[in-house]
């Protein structure tokens, strides 16, 4: 048994294929991290942001969301493991992956809600992943502000392309495909 507190070092895909299937673990340079639950504004906007895309998706007639999913991304330094994943709130895609996001065939979108007003994490060491793992756009959520900052994957880096806080959001993958910033933050109220 692993305990939540106890470093667990992850060095290949056979040691990630090991971790226990009841968590959701995240393997950053090496080492993996247990996941703490979401609390209920999270799951509220998680779940208002899932039911916009199910459905815009559908009327859209293709593409596909997932809520926490893996997403293997190429590690920084393969010193530390050949493996490094993260786990957006939200995955949205052109394909449907077998069971996961493999390195080298990412998701087209991915979204990350703030649990902290600050989002350290979401814009240092998540941001420098997603990139890496070539995904053409990421989405942070931010509950307190209510607002969304759009970024745009522009030369192997992240370029914030608006922060939209009221109106509509346009994945750039999905053309035709709106969602409606309010009725995210109608959860909220």
């Amino acid at each position: 048994m692993i305990s939540a507190m106890q470093d667990v070092l992850v060095r290949t895909r056979e040691d990630f294929d090991r971790l226990p299937e009841d968590g959701l673990w995240e393997v950053v340079e090496g080492r993996a991290i247990l996941l703490p639950g979401n609390d209920i504004r999270h799951q509220k906007v998680s779940g208002a942001l899932f039911l916009e895309f199910t459905e815009g998706l559908r009327r859209l007639g293709h593409g596909f969301v997932y809520t926490t999913v893996n997403v293997f991304v190429p590690p920084p330094d393969r010193r530390w493991s050949e493996v490094q994943n993260r786990i957006p709130d939200l995955a949205v895609s052109k394909h449907k992956p077998e069971r996961r996001f493999e390195t080298g065939d990412p998701p087209d979108l991915v979204i990350e809600i703030l649990a902290t007003r600050r989002g350290n994490v979401e814009r240092t060491e998540k941001l420098d992943d997603y990139a890496r793992a070539g995904i053409g756009e990421y989405w942070i959520v931010n509950p307190f502000d209510r607002a969304v900052e759009v970024y745009a994957l522009r030369e192997s880096e992240y370029a914030l392309r608006e922060t939209v806080g009221v109106g509509p959001l346009r994945p750039a993958a999905f053309p035709g495909l709106e969602i409606d910033s309010q009725r995210i933050w109608a959860v909220l109220a």
